[in-house]
């Protein structure tokens, strides 16, 4: 039976850290002005006293009061008005060390639980990282900022309901659009992935010269998609009320995946133009092949040379097979000169798999089948395979290859100086799946998805900026030079 909850998200304007009297005061209104009627309020990462701190000797200087200051008046609203609030705040260690940190406090005003930045970022210490929290029968993730770039994420936050994060989304776009927040692609790919209401606060405005945030306080449903979310440059209040029986629950069972415990290394940088294609295979097969030979061969005009294609079985064990497909890519191969990953339905001893191709100069190179499967791939009936991802060598160097749903939960094989990830129609936005594998793994990636709105096809750097990115929608084909 559905349970509703009103829940709002706040977007504050900014103040500069030397002005935290002030910021706080601001503040406090606006908590007193959203607060009635919700269920729960959630505040920005680093409400108070501020983000960009720039060092713990100019925070210290600062002369911040006591963590009490800031925690006692949030708790009081709490219990005042029967509405839990989420806060990131910047605690200081009696050494003077900063974290950057969330804090539920229940509707009765007790604090609930306290997650930490475990990546942390320059002047802020590493804290404890993302935890799992319980009010009223809900169960409910914390994250921190980049922690959502790990995947360290889906294993401790697993059966959560609602994710709650605080990483209020920056103003780094996706591509020439510039539409799209590092922070929002991850918390976007990581609520559908975990099957879970997300809400996080946003800010308006700039913080030290250094950051400009997004806005883009809001909510993500269940898969991946906004549900509703604040402009860019204004401050404000979104709320919305949501489903709690609505969540699926985890897309894919991690609790059988092999610990991720290994360093990967990223090989020798890949240098040149890739391209990723976003394609949805259509009911005739003549019709699909001629559709993915003019896409490739676009690619090669524009100069790529390395071009990925996107699992073009999704859930049809019958649909795009290898063995009605293999010989067409290799010709393709052949005749265009490019090196070509796809994703393909394999029968093999009365099983059927999915499975990653590399292909080069006409022949298969390298083959893979995919070893995570999410739930509507089990419910098609494919099975897994055995062997973890690993490094195909290529005459453009070593590149891993991903296929389907294990881009959203496996790192990219150590010493690939690219990874091309078959993604097709994932069980979570492809966009910030992809960011995450290049953030943790600090190695380039080439994701082909599907047509859909979470799909697309992106070129990500290693530092996890898009490069190249598909229109929304479209089958069409994203090409960008690696430097």
């Amino acid at each position: 039976m559905p349970r509703p909850l009103r829940i709002a998200a706040l977007q504050p304007r900014t103040f500069e850290a030397a002005e935290h009297a002030r910021g706080w005061e601001a503040l406090l209104a606006r908590v007193d002005q959203a607060i009635g009627g919700h269920a729960l309020l959630v505040l920005p990462e680093a409400a108070v006293p501020g983000w960009a701190l720039l060092s713990r000797e100019a925070a210290a200087a600062l002369s911040l009061p006591s963590e009490s200051a800031w925690t006692g008046p949030l708790a009081e609203r709490a219990r005042r008005a029967g509405c839990a609030i989420a806060a990131g705040i910047v605690s200081t260690d009696a050494d003077g060390a900063l974290r950057n940190e969330l804090v539920l406090f229940g509707p009765d005003g007790r604090e609930v639980a306290r997650a930490g930045e475990r990546d942390a970022f320059g002047w802020f210490t590493p804290g404890r990282g993302p935890v799992v929290a319980e009010i009223e029968g809900v169960r409910i993730g914390l994250v921190v900022g980049r922690d959502l770039a790990r995947r360290g994420l889906i294993r401790d936050l697993a059966g959560a309901q609602l994710l709650i994060a605080a990483a209020a989304p920056r103003g780094a776009g996706r591509g020439l659009a510039n539409d799209a927040s590092v922070e929002s692609d991850l918390l976007e790919s990581r609520a559908a992935l975990l099957g879970a209401w997300a809400i996080v606060g946003g800010k308006a405005g700039s913080e030290g010269g250094i950051v400009r945030y997004a806005g883009s306080a809001g909510v993500i449903d269940p898969a991946g998609q906004w549900s509703v979310r604040a402009p860019a440059g204004e401050s404000g209040v979104v709320s919305t009320e949501i489903d709690l029986e609505a969540p699926p629950g985890p897309a894919i069972d991690v609790a059988g995946l092999p610990p991720d415990s290994v360093a990967r290394s990223p090989g020798e940088p890949f240098r040149g133009e890739v391209a990723a294609v976003a394609f949805d295979a259509r009911p005739s097969a003549v019709e699909s092949m001629e559709r993915v030979r003019a896409l490739v061969h676009g690619a090669v005009t524009a100069g790529a040379r390395l071009v990925v294609l996107p699992d073009l079985a999704g859930t049809d064990p019958r649909a795009v097979t290898a063995t009605e497909t293999l010989p067409f890519l290799e010709a393709l191969s052949a005749d265009c000169g490019a090196t070509i990953f796809a994703g393909l339905a394999e029968r093999a001893e009365g099983l059927t798999y999915k499975s990653a191709y590399a292909i080069e100069d006409g022949r298969v190179i390298a083959a893979h089948r995919q070893s995570v499967l999410d739930r509507d791939e089990r419910a098609a009936g494919f099975h897994a395979g055995e062997d973890a991802p690993s490094t195909v060598r290529t005459r453009y160097g070593l590149v891993g290859l991903l296929c389907g749903a294990e881009g959203l939960v496996l790192p990219a094989p150590s010493g690939a100086g690219i990874t091309a990830w078959c993604a097709g129609d994932a069980a979570a936005p492809v966009a910030g799946a992809a960011r995450a594998i290049a953030i943790e793994d600090g190695v380039a990636v080439a994701a082909a998805g599907s047509a859909s709105r979470a799909g697309g096809a992106f070129v990500v750097d290693a530092a996890g900026r898009i490069l190249a990115a598909t229109p929304p929608g479209e089958a069409s084909v994203a090409t960008a030079r690696l430097l």
